[in-house]
């Protein structure tokens, strides 16, 4: 009777353990929250982990709690994440001491700010990238220029070689960032962004549409974006409710359908409902309107077909956009270098 109860007790015991380990929360899956736009779940999962010492966590947090208005608290998560030796909250803190931020968030909002940080987040990049980090790899590059990169031409040359390290290194921003690209090298970076598109990122998809539009490659800049728009990729339902919609009625491509304001709302209430949004996709955007006063409110007529848009029929096009992306979730491709403490909040991606 006694050996029963005590292997009762000890699978009692096994069971409560594997089920409260299995609930333990990582920094990865409050990033995936955090990028599907869920930022107070987010919040909550580098809460818990910051107050155990989780000095990424605490980055994170601050982050969070900057994008639901908790910024005074930021900047105490900021410091936290500092002194733990996280080098993207030291930068962060340095303000405008860094070498390339011209607009930083520590004036304003009161942070405790200090240039003692910019050697520091140096520091703790080359030790990340020493360690294949591609991410601190691309911020050393852009904080930390060498000496070769003031010569346009070889500096050219050194990032299409360098190209491969930082893209099989999760270096992303590298490619997204315009600054480090020339006619001499811009082969290259649309060979990667291709790649990177054709993995599901949609800000890939976004600057090689723009890239192939600038280059007058416009059946090529119209294929990038319907890949993303299957994708069902914020990104590129955003673009499409613009640009793509744009090429397709200046190059006559496709069918009327295709290039209607209806079709364009769609597309952008598509990324709203993605994203959680209610108010970015105004229907006066669109389409071409009038005030009625008889009836106090604007009268909505398609730009192509010239067909009047009722409020129902407007009211359809939310509820069929959000049925389009229904059990989807959007990427909204945030790490370090993308967000806006990365290079201050007027060059954000």
């Amino acid at each position: 009777m006694v050996e029963n109860n005590e292997v009762d007790y000890f699978i009692i015991c096994f069971f409560i353990f594997s089920t409260s380990s299995s609930k333990a929360e990582t920094v990865q899956e409050g990033l995936s929250l955090l990028n599907e736009g869920k930022y107070e779940d987010a919040n909550e999962v580098f809460k818990s982990l910051s107050d155990k010492g989780n000095a990424k966590a605490s980055y994170w947090l601050a982050y969070t709690q900057f994008k639901t208005s908790g910024t005074l608290g930021a900047g105490s998560s900021l410091l936290k994440a500092a002194e733990g030796g996280n080098p993207w909250a030291m930068a962060t803190l340095a303000g405008t001491h860094m070498p390339k931020v011209t607009t930083s968030y520590c004036n304003y909002l009161g942070w405790p700010c200090d240039e003692k940080w910019v050697d520091k987040a140096i520091e703790g990049w080359e030790k990340l990238a020493e360690e294949g980090d591609g991410k601190a790899m691309y911020a050393l590059l852009y904080h930390d220029p060498s000496w070769w990169q003031y010569i346009p031409i070889y500096s050219d040359y050194r990032y299409g070689k360098i190209a491969r390290k930082l893209y099989e290194n999760k270096g992303f921003a590298f490619f997204y960032d315009s600054s480090f690209w020339s006619f001499f090298n811009e082969e290259k970076r649309v060979e990667y962004l291709g790649k990177m598109a054709s993995d599901g990122d949609g800000v890939a998809s976004y600057k090689l549409f723009h890239i192939l539009e600038e280059n007058e490659e416009i059946r090529k800049a119209i294929s990038t974006i319907e890949n993303g728009i299957k994708e069902r990729n914020s990104y590129a339902l955003y673009s499409a409710s613009v640009g793509l919609i744009r090429l397709k009625r200046t190059y006559s491509i496709g069918s009327k359908d295709e290039k209607t304001s209806k079709r364009a709302y769609f597309y952008c209430s598509a990324a709203d409902s993605l994203l959680g949004n209610n108010d970015r996709c105004r229907a006066i955007n669109f389409f071409d309107f009038e005030y009625d006063r008889n009836i106090g409110m604007h009268k909505y007529y398609d730009k192509v077909t010239g067909e009047r848009v009722t409020e129902k029929q407007l009211e359809n096009i939310r509820k069929e956009a959000k049925e389009y992306v229904a059990g989807y979730h959007t990427d909204l491709k945030l790490d370090e270098t993308t967000v806006e403490f990365f290079k201050g909040y007027s060059d954000n991606l």
